[in-house]
């Protein structure tokens, strides 16, 4: 036995902990029952424990070694039994675990086994009588029986356990508690979430309302969106917020990564197991038994869980199946980059995260650039710049920060220029993961799009990738759904930055620095270096030239000669000379605003094409010769002034948009156009000088848009097909402010005219708007005349009549003609009105009539109010069903 020696409270106490748990304890009380079952209790749980019967033997006189092993221990349990008191030795190691507690982190965990809390604070009972024999045997070292007496009261009053309350008298029920709580101060709960957690608190909020933590249903919330957009952060606090409301939780983080490790899953459904039930000795096997174990396990317990990082169904399945596995009340959180995941998997919400605000976004970058929430003088431009690249994603802000960190203005402004062509590696490394893991075709639709169509139509794009064979009604619904992409208000598809810049890298990787190799180039340097230098292969299959500043661009043909698999071409404002046979066949896209040609060459391999864009060109006609080209699906003439000649369309009778607004020249439309059955937008806007349209337009039985505004020379329409679901005439308030009126053949009044009556009249509530007027009055009426009846012009009155006013207005003046024959037609006009004379003046059941007189008496009419907001007029639109 070593060398007895008192406790001193001058001992320097250790930091480097030897065990986890010291336990104190009156052997003859409690050695070979409930201390016993405790002991290996704690074993089982993986904790490592001393007790001095198995390391240093009994005895009643502290051994160095004893209070070597308190301070080597992180906590302390304390058995107080009835006769703890009786024992020196228990005295004395309590009074070192006391002063352990106030000089090194220690913790003391008092456990009152058949006695009360109050008889060991105030010394009664049993320790009343134990201290009456230290006083009188240690009458000469009063100073450490008081030292024993203060260790006591100090201790009665930590937080601990009682066995009749906690327990309920069950030894078994209070061990668990005790091995439970432990564990938890071993191993807190708590998760490192971010060393500066800006704009984390609103978003953790978020969650937990919809987490929905007041009621018993078991609940699956999903956290989605880009890579390094901050959902684990995110998860993690949300975690270390509501954790200690559950009886168990568990949080597994890189899912993906561990899984595709050699019997992952396995690995993470014993971390599960563990983490609720702390128990090491679960020996799982295989994922089937790790399934059932979980269920068997947990189906009682109310859990948390925590799953980061899943990309695919069998890794949710097999670590938290369905509700059914967990008790009413149960809570599972899953971050991953693939939304629709969320929905297989059965998740009942779902949060999107978004990028930073500018203001988070430079407080965050200035952590770690400056290690301080703002930008050190003269730097502030430069941080703006390095926060506008990082586009709020708080991964690549924490890694540029750090990266800048210490550099001087010259290498920040080296560096930032480097980025703009060059992404950080680590930025790329966790934004390619969800790259690598979609099909070859779908990979191509997004190396498409981050090249050379962001900020596009998606309906227009979706043409010519499906002419292309990528299959884009699925794959983009892929690119969306693992937050590669996504699709704004007005259906244009738009990506991050980084992701673009991932995905460009990506190309020029490939290429082995060898621009002419490279399958896409958008670079404008580039292009020019592999079109001037004819470096081009027929590795080659998209390329844009679309310069920063206007300027003419000369080059050959000859350029392109070799770029046999070019598919996607956009030159806007060059001017190419030589023969074009040299241009790849395989052409679906060609994009050349400002073209310079008249007319396109005759051996220009237009074939596979299916979007031609020439907005802005000098062409008086598309081409001259007689070609039909069968795939051909959108042509875009926009703002071509010199186009005269109409397209013969039987050449492209597949043909299902055409664009020709602001062809200011354009005098009509050839009757050929009754021919395309696939059309479904036709736009003339702004052509000013186009007096007519064919009547074989009523042929065009799948068209849906029509816009003609801004054909002022149009003052009659053909008969329109029932498939034409909307239609715009007069977009400008300047048109607005005069009357204008068209006359149609028809007979029936669209239903999206919302007040119809038969009759001369008709009364309507005026609506009331809480900001802006009502600057438009639109009206529609149809003229259905007997078949005796003949051809007259006959004169019309359009009364407004305000009652809860007393204003009265002529809409249509009493000289103003038009004509009726003996077919059905269908007349809309449109007026201008000067100040709120509609707005209502409150009072009941009154509204604002509307007359129509008309001289003939078998003329029905029907009339419509169109509101617009702000004094800007809009276009009408949702014209004539």
């Amino acid at each position: 036995m070593a060398d007895p020696i008192l406790p001193s409270s001058s001992r320097p106490c250790s930091k480097h902990w030897d065990h986890d748990v010291f336990l104190s304890f009156r052997g003859e009380d409690t050695r070979k029952n409930f201390t016993d079952h405790l002991y290996f209790a704690l074993i089982r749980a993986g904790i490592c424990t001393f007790r001095d019967d198995h390391e240093l033997g009994r005895g009643e006189i502290i051994s160095k070694e004893l209070i070597n092993a308190i301070h080597g221990s992180r906590i302390s349990l304390v058995v107080f039994s009835k006769g703890y008191a009786s024992s020196r030795g228990c005295l004395d190691e309590l009074v070192e675990i006391v002063h352990c507690t106030k000089t090194n982190g220690h913790t003391l965990l008092p456990i009152f086994y058949h006695v009360k809390p109050s008889a060991i604070r105030k010394q009664e009972g049993t320790f009343a009588e134990a201290f009456t024999r230290h006083e009188e045997q240690f009458y000469e070292e009063m100073e450490r029986v008081q030292s024993w007496r203060a260790a006591l009261t100090e201790a009665a009053d930590c937080s601990g356990w009682d066995l009749e309350i906690v327990g309920n008298g069950y030894e078994a029920k209070l061990i668990e508690k005790i091995v439970e709580e432990v564990l938890c101060k071993l191993n807190p709960a708590h998760l490192n979430v971010a060393k500066h957690p800006i704009g984390i608190d609103s978003r953790v909020e978020e969650m937990k309302a919809l987490l929905n933590l007041g009621t018993s249903d078991v609940c699956i919330v999903g956290i989605y969106g880009m890579g390094g957009i901050g959902k684990t952060t995110i998860a993690k606090a949300v975690y270390n917020e509501i954790w200690d409301g559950f009886e168990g939780s568990s949080c597994l983080l890189n899912v993906k990564e561990t899984s595709e490790q050699p019997n992952g899953l396995v690995q993470l459904q014993e971390q599960l197991l563990f983490d609720i039930l702390k128990n090491k000795n679960l020996m799982i096997g295989n994922v089937d038994r790790g399934i059932n174990l979980i269920k068997a396990r947990l189906h009682r317990k109310k859990v948390l869980i925590v799953l980061d990082d899943v990309d695919h169904l069998e890794q949710f399945h097999a670590l938290a199946g369905n509700s059914e596995w967990f008790a009413p009340g149960s809570r599972v959180i899953t971050t991953t980059r693939d939304e629709h995941l969320l929905a297989l998997l059965g998740a009942s919400e779902k949060y999107k995260v978004e990028e930073l605000c500018h203001m988070d976004s430079l407080q965050l970058f200035s952590w770690h650039a400056f290690k301080l929430p703002y930008p050190v003088e003269g730097y502030h431009e430069l941080s703006n710049s390095a926060v506008s690249y990082a586009g709020g994603l708080p991964l690549a802000l924490e890694v540029l920060g750090s990266y800048l960190f210490r550099k001087s203005i010259i290498e920040w402004k080296s560096a930032l220029e480097k980025l703009q062509k060059i992404p950080h590696h680590q930025i790329q490394k966790i934004l390619r993961t969800s790259f690598d893991s979609l099909d070859n075709k779908t990979m191509d639709i997004f190396l498409d799009i981050a090249c050379f169509f962001i900020g596009m139509d998606k309906e227009y794009i979706k043409k010519i990738l499906h002419a292309c064979g990528l299959f884009p009604d699925v794959g983009l619904i892929i690119l969306i759904q693992r937050s590669l992409l996504t699709v704004d208000y007005s259906n244009r598809l738009r990506m991050h930055d980084l992701i673009r810049d991932m995905g460009r890298e990506i190309v020029r990787e490939r290429s082995l620095n060898d621009l002419g190799k490279c399958s896409r180039l958008w670079f404008h340097e580039d292009v020019l270096n592999v079109l001037g230098k004819h470096t081009g292969s027929e590795t080659v299959e998209g390329l844009i030239l679309n310069l920063p500043i206007q300027e003419d661009i000369h080059l050959k043909t000859e350029a392109f000669t070799k770029m046999k698999n070019l598919r996607l071409l956009e030159i806007n404002a060059v001017y190419l000379t030589g023969c074009f046979q040299h241009l790849s066949k395989e052409l679906r896209w060609l994009c050349w605003h400002k073209c310079p040609l008249r007319f396109l060459p005759p051996k220009f391999h237009l074939e596979n094409l299916v979007v031609l864009d020439m907005q802005y060109s000098n062409v008086k006609q598309v081409w001259k010769e007689n070609r039909v080209l069968n795939k051909l699906k959108v042509i875009n003439l926009s703002y071509s002034k010199n186009l005269t000649k109409s397209l013969y369309f039987l050449q492209v009778p597949h043909l299902e948009i055409l664009i020709l607004e602001g062809c200011t020249n354009l005098v009509e439309l050839h009757e050929s156009i009754g021919h395309l059955d696939r059309l479904v937008s036709l736009n003339l806007e702004g052509c000013k000088n186009l007096r007519s349209l064919p009547r074989s337009i009523s042929n065009l039985k799948f068209l849906e848009t029509l816009k003609l505004s801004g054909c002022f020379k149009l003052n009659e329409l053909p008969w329109m097909p029932k498939s034409l679901d909307a239609m715009s005439l007069c977009p400008s308030t300047k048109c607005a402010a005069q009357l204008r009126l068209l006359s149609l053949p028809g007979s029936e009044v669209p239903n999206w005219f919302s007040h119809q009556r038969t009759g001369s009249s008709i009364s309507f509530h005026v609506p009331s708007l809480s900001e802006g007027e009502i600057r438009v009055l639109l009206i529609c009426a149809v003229y259905a005349s007997k078949k005796e009846s003949h051809p007259q012009w006959t004169k019309n009155h359009v009364i407004i009549y305000n009652k809860t006013r007393g204003y009265r207005h002529v809409l249509l003046p009493e000289e103003f003609d038009f004509p009726v024959n003996n077919s059905d037609n269908l007349f809309l006009f449109q007026t201008h009105l000067i100040g709120n004379n509609l707005e209502m003046v409150p009072a009941p059941e009154r509204k604002l009539e509307m007359a129509h007189k008309l001289p003939i008496s078998d003329l029905q009419e029907r009339i419509e109010l169109v509101k617009l907001m702000n004094s800007e007029l809009e276009s009408l639109r949702k014209y004539l069903a």
